[in-house]
């Protein structure tokens, strides 16, 4: 990233462990080079609102980078705007014309050969995996990288050489996601300056913050996970939620682990006003084209080829119903 040395910009990253472990993995590369501002969108949205755009648009940039996040092409439009603009992904998108759009899986690679945006940016950038690529994607893929052979031979080499385990590994995650869940958007925005310079998870893992965290999503989380579920449909299972944390992608998660033979489909109408959250996750027989339907319907959608998360608003309820039907 040469081209960047000397100027201003900003990191558009995603909330989770993989989106900020891929930004610190830039802010690594790029720090004392250029001069750089981290920021992530309202949490829960897949896209740019217009607080979003204001607080954007306010400085003078020479770059956006956008890092694990499939932005709708309206809000890739807008920050082409502002600056040149690069992209870091690993999930199901169109290809966008900018100066630079780096996704291994669009242009025709295994998704399973890039399990999280922190591994495609740690080989762009041309380094070895380490403690930041292979956070992200034990975040995005938890348990089931493990059946990932030739990436966990890599997973593997680094876990021996920091003297941990992927038990660990998990936890870790459980902690940088804790904040997202919270809704603590400051402190997802802070959080790559805090992991950019750690080689190793102890610095992690002694946060008594994220441990409190923690703590309260768990009972949260598993209070909804033993929630009694409907089969609907057979092979889908429907779970609705009402709960104030961002937490309907680890309850959907948890439950598909559980009922790998299902498509789980999980809605929580509390977290995010106005709007209600829908999470599908299982064999999707075509996820793009659920994907594809919620985004012609001006909402916010993205996901990879066994995930969906979507935004909808409170009286496009309807849609569910529709994207259930596309299953």
């Amino acid at each position: 990233m040469d081209e960047l040395s000397g100027k201003s910009g900003i990191f558009v990253h995603h909330w989770d462990t993989d989106g900020m472990c891929s930004a610190a993995l830039l802010l690594r590369e790029l720090k004392e080079r250029a001069e750089v501002e981290t920021f992530t969108p309202t949490i829960g949205n897949f896209y740019l609102d217009q607080k979003d755009r204001k607080a954007i648009g306010e400085k003078n940039r020479d770059f956006v980078v956008v890092i694990d996040m499939a932005l709708p092409e309206e809000s890739i439009e807008f920050l082409k705007e502002l600056g040149d603009v690069y992209i870091f992904d690993h999930h199901l998108q169109g290809k966008y014309d900018v100066c630079l759009h780096h996704n291994p899986v669009i242009d025709g690679k295994s998704a399973d050969e890039y399990p999280s945006a922190s591994w495609v940016m740690g080989e762009y950038l041309g380094k070895e995996p380490d403690m930041l690529s292979i956070l992200g994607s034990v975040g995005d893929r938890e348990k089931k990288l493990l059946d990932n052979e030739k990436v966990m031979k890599k997973v593997n080499s680094v876990l021996q050489r920091l003297n941990t385990d992927f038990q660990t590994m998990l936890e870790v995650v459980s902690l940088l996601d804790s904040s997202y869940k919270l809704g603590a958007r400051d402190e997802v925005r802070k959080m790559p300056w805090f992991l950019m310079d750690l080689e190793e998870p102890s610095e992690i893992l002694k946060r008594s913050d994220l441990r409190d965290n923690v703590r309260k999503l768990d009972s949260a989380i598993q209070a909804e996970v033993h929630a009694h579920i409907d089969e609907t449909e057979p092979g889908v299972l429907y779970l609705e939620m009402e709960s104030p944390y961002n937490i309907i992608s680890t309850v959907t998660r948890q439950i598909a682990w559980a009922n790998e033979d299902k498509i789980v489909v999980v809605v929580n109408d509390s977290f995010m006003e106005g709007n209600i959250q829908v999470y599908i996750r299982g064999p999707i027989p075509d996820s793009q084209s659920i994907i594809e339907a919620a985004r012609d319907k001006g909402y916010s959608a993205g996901g990879k080829s066994d995930v969906v998360g979507m935004v909808i608003p409170d009286e496009d309820r309807g849609f569910i119903k529709t994207a259930m039907e596309m299953l």
